[in-house]
């Protein structure tokens, strides 16, 4: 499905448990908050690139709720090996943010869009050091869409995180709060299966588990240095 944002006050029965996220998406709110305004101009008058990513969660409860993430290609020249949500670069021919999330996941996952029952689009956020605004799309689908890697030079493989349970974002043996150069760089999950997260995903991943009444990554976490082949 692409197209407008359908209103979360209309969920399906088995996706009540996104309500709250939900409504904030669908009112277009902010996700993750960052200086400067997400809507406002670049105040040195460049030209701002336009992305969006998928928020993709499969599931009819937060017992048994996924999202889809994807190991970046290790040929890439940009983020080679991290993990990150399905997105990219808004084409011309791209009718809106919806519209841009849904054709990447397409073209990297093998996503259906008909299989995808999008919930809105929070608000920009600015990532002023790639002159860049990136829109989380959120979607939904009751049970695990078929997907694959579509292209192996862009993403190397794709993984399903459990929100809850054991190897889940919320299980406390997997969460921490990541250095880089001994510097504290944000929240981070240590996933099973080699899936280190951390940065631009992890930060709105934690939102993600926070807008559904989960809990963040406690300031207390265990902190560790991101692994080389996440930081490239």
């Amino acid at each position: 499905m692409s197209g407008a944002p359908r209103s979360a006050l209309h969920l399906p029965g088995d996706a009540q448990f996104l309500a709250p996220l939900a409504a904030r998406a669908s009112a277009g709110e902010v996700l993750v908050s960052r200086d400067p305004d997400p809507r406002g101009p670049d105040p040195r008058g460049r030209a701002v690139r336009r992305s969006a990513v998928l928020i993709h969660i499969a599931g009819t409860g937060l017992d048994d709720a996924r999202v889809v993430l994807e190991e970046r290609g290790h040929a890439l020249r940009s983020q080679p090996g991290q993990f990150s949500l399905p997105g990219g670069g808004r084409d011309p021919g791209d009718r809106d943010d919806v519209h841009t999330a849904l054709r990447e996941a397409q073209e990297e996952t093998g996503l259906d869009p008909a299989d995808a029952h999008v919930l809105g689009a929070f608000a920009p956020i600015p990532m002023p050091w790639r002159i860049q605004r990136v829109t989380p799309v959120l979607s939904w689908s009751r049970s695990v869409p078929q997907l694959g890697v579509q292209d192996p030079l862009e993403v190397e493989r794709l993984v399903w995180a459990p929100l809850t349970g054991p190897g889940s974002l919320t299980d406390p043996a997997h969460r921490l709060r990541g250095l880089l150069g001994g510097q504290r760089v944000g929240p981070a999950f240590d996933l099973p299966g080699d899936a280190f997260v951390w940065g631009f995903t992890a930060m709105i991943l934690e939102k993600v588990l926070t807008g559904l009444g989960l809990d963040p990554v406690s300031d207390t976490a265990p902190t560790r240095e991101i692994p080389p082949e996440r930081r490239r």
